[in-house]
């Protein structure tokens, strides 16, 4: 591949990246959107983070797996108490990564 059709390349893909995101940007960043799409949009964020996370927690090797071995699964749930309680995202985050972290070291 020649230089200018690399270029090119990586423009067209930077395009096709950045175009949804920065359009609706600034064709919305003076208007005021209506309640009901507001109320909309705020739930975005945690069905993101939900559609990631679940098949992390409930199938980490593809296949569905509730028993005591899964520790992802069964560490998330205090992780998740302690982050609907504190609503604090690092604590929640440090306790998350580092409560499995010593499961894993302790249980081998």
């Amino acid at each position: 591949m020649s230089d200018l059709a690399l270029a090119l390349t990586i423009a067209g893909m930077a395009a096709v990246t950045f175009g949804p995101r920065l359009l609706p940007t600034l064709f919305l960043a003076a208007a005021a959107l209506p309640a009901p799409v507001v109320v909309w949009l705020r739930q975005v964020p945690p069905a993101v983070i939900a559609a990631l996370l679940a098949p992390a927690l409930f199938a980490p090797a593809g296949r569905l797996d509730l028993g005591p071995g899964n520790f992802t699964l069964w560490l998330a749930l205090p992780t998740l108490l302690l982050a609907w309680r504190t609503r604090n995202f690092y604590l929640t985050i440090a306790f998350g990564i580092g409560s499995l972290a010593l499961l894993r070291l302790v249980a081998g």
